[in-house]
């Protein structure tokens, strides 16, 4: 049994998927298998991985129909065998050392789970790997719960919306919970924050796990990406994230009282960020204001106004949620050119 499977999602990255593997194919830790799903990637990358698979026999290849993020990590986990698993997206890598030293925390102190945390990065030659450290907060019984609760967002008096953000790449899972207990992705193309929610589904069945302070994996951000894209549906879909969450809080064992109150956080939080990258787009400023004023019109500001403590949010988080649910598009576009401006 291999001692770790990592699973590698692979849809057009030709030119930064050599990197990825590399950094998989050369950790410290030899016993491991690596996993390639091909997601019907449209470039070189199917052919890349059977060449890599052909020269090292860790390497597992699936090729199937492109059905995004979420179930291309599921037909890697259809075919894991690891005692443990954990997921490398293919534009990201990790320190050479990272697996070994998870590994032998995660055993040492007979873990269900161990989160570390990332570094973004834009160009790869500043990239310094992390330092080593086996400082670790446990997590058992009860406290699982009151991390689940973070997990979700945020309590409403706190600075920031998420204390804690856990990736489902930067964290190594007991494989045999994943299998017994049938935990799977969502696909991110119906269910935003599909990380989460797997998150949550485990630890629903764990016992006992920990968080190291140690920064190992190395997530590539893409500037040109990030203000280039412009969505519509975010604030739906952010709608559709609260309403699965409100309705598997029993599921979980999350005390409902607090779920909700973290549920509503997570929601207000993540369309907070939603409008403002909308309105920091290049899209017309007409388009922008009718746009805001139609999401503005939803019916969720207004219960959230009533059934949510809003009024204990941070000065600019409260100043922002109180001008949506007034409908004060101008202000809004006002308040988010001047957050940008001091941001900058």
């Amino acid at each position: 049994m291999p001692k770790v499977s990592i699973i590698i999602p692979i849809y057009n990255v030709e030119r930064y998927l050599d990197k990825c593997v590399q950094s998989a194919i050369n950790q410290t830790l030899q016993n491991i298998e690596i996993i390639l799903v091909d997601d019907e990637s449209p470039d070189g990358c199917p052919q890349m991985c059977d060449e890599y698979a052909r020269k090292d026999a860790r390497i597992k290849v699936v090729h199937k129909k492109n059905g995004g993020l979420g179930f291309a990590r599921n037909s890697g986990i259809e075919v894991a065998t690891g005692e443990y698993i954990t997921f490398l997206d293919s534009d990201d890598f990790v320190d050479l050392n990272t697996y070994e030293h998870l590994y032998n925390i995660a055993k040492a102190k007979s873990l269900d789970a161990i989160y570390y945390k990332f570094k973004r990065f834009t160009d790869e030659n500043e990239v310094q790997p992390g330092i080593a450290t086996t400082d670790i907060k446990k997590y058992k019984g009860d406290d699982i719960k009151e991390l689940m609760l973070d997990i979700i967002a945020s309590e409403p008096t706190a600075k920031i919306d998420h204390k804690i953000q856990c990736s489902s790449c930067t964290a190594m899972y007991r494989m045999d919970i994943i299998k017994e207990n049938n935990v799977r992705f969502h696909s991110e193309r119906e269910l935003i924050s599909e990380d989460m929610i797997f998150n949550l589904d485990f630890l629903k069945h764990s016992s006992c796990v920990a968080f190291n302070s140690g920064e190992y994996y190395h997530y590539r951000v893409n500037p040109a990406s990030l203000t280039s894209t412009v969505r519509t549906d975010r604030i739906e879909k952010n709608y559709i994230l609260y309403t699965y969450i409100k309705e598997h809080l029993k599921f979980w064992g999350i005390d409902e009282v607090q779920g909700k109150e973290r549920n509503a956080r997570l929601f207000i939080g993540n369309s907070r960020s939603s409008i403002t990258h909308y309105l920091q787009s290049n899209v017309t400023f007409e388009k922008k204001r009718e746009w805001l004023k139609e999401e503005c019109k939803r019916t969720i500001w207004k219960e959230l106004k009533t059934g949510y403590n809003w009024k204990k949010l941070p000065t600019y988080q409260r100043t922002f949620f109180r001008l949506c649910v007034q409908r004060r598009t101008l202000s809004l576009l006002l308040l988010c050119k001047i957050k940008n401006i001091l941001n900058r």
